[in-house]
């Protein structure tokens, strides 16, 4: 019987970049979460909150930062179905259109994309709504 070789292969070992003085500071500072993740170097929201949780349980004090629990609305995203605009998004900016409104799309030479309403019902505030692009080539 042949023997079972081992696998040399160190598996890499991930640095840990939890800096309770920093992130401490940063709390009573009332630093947004966004500006907070950068300056920690962390690659998501729910790393930063995994390290508030350490946080708070070695403080014995619940810790947070404003815009950790909050999802944006400004975004726009584009998949394989084309642009997804949600209804939250038109309700934030103060802009009711009922439900299977139509809208016609036209692209300005500084990456916006114009979207404005084709008929149907009227709306008491502006029907144009602009929403930046960032790759968008007319």
């Amino acid at each position: 019987m042949t023997k079972k070789k081992e696998n040399k292969a160190k598996k890499g070992f991930v640095e840990s970049r939890y800096n309770a003085p920093l992130l401490r500071k940063m709390c009573e500072d009332g630093v947004d979460a966004q500006s907070a993740k950068n300056q920690l170097n962390l690659c998501s929201l729910q790393s930063l909150r995994q390290h508030l949780m350490r946080l708070s349980v070695e403080d014995n004090q619940l810790r947070t930062l404003p815009g950790l629990y909050s999802r944006s609305v400004n975004t726009v995203k584009l998949g394989k179905q084309g642009l997804k605009i949600t209804l939250k998004k038109f309700e934030t900016a103060g802009i009711n259109f009922p439900e299977g409104s139509e809208f016609s799309i036209s692209f300005d030479g500084e990456k916006k994309i114009i979207l404005e309403k084709l008929g149907g019902p009227e709306v008491a505030v502006p029907t144009e709504a602009v929403v930046k692009g960032e790759d968008i080539q007319g």
